[in-house]
């Protein structure tokens, strides 16, 4: 909590990170679907504006009723992994050029 603000962590697969995907978010409200784009990256954050807490006379900062919920991307790798999933990890790494200590 950051005075309206909310904050939460979303895990992401290695390959939902990449090619992007739709995932599940909890809210005060509910469930949402959040849209992360391709490329997303470990500690890059999502604004999910209006779904944090109230605020006072339902005015405030940018005439919002409510503060912004932020999700912040996690990208988690499997422990173990399937015969087919190491397989399928090694061509990966023998066909890509991307090398994360390159920078950007």
């Amino acid at each position: 909590v950051d005075g309206h603000d909310l904050s939460t962590t979303l895990k992401l697969s290695p390959w939902e990170a990449a090619l992007g995907a739709k995932a599940p978010v909890t809210t005060l409200d509910g469930e949402v679907t959040v849209t992360i784009p391709a490329g997303g990256q470990s500690g890059q954050r999502l604004r999910l504006k209006g779904k944090g807490l109230p605020r006072k006379g339902g005015g405030g900062e940018g005439g919002g009723a409510r503060g912004d919920l932020y999700v912040e991307l996690r990208i988690v790798v499997p422990k173990t992994l399937s015969e087919a999933e190491r397989e399928l990890f090694e061509k990966l790494r023998d066909e890509s050029k991307f090398n994360p200590r390159d920078g950007e």
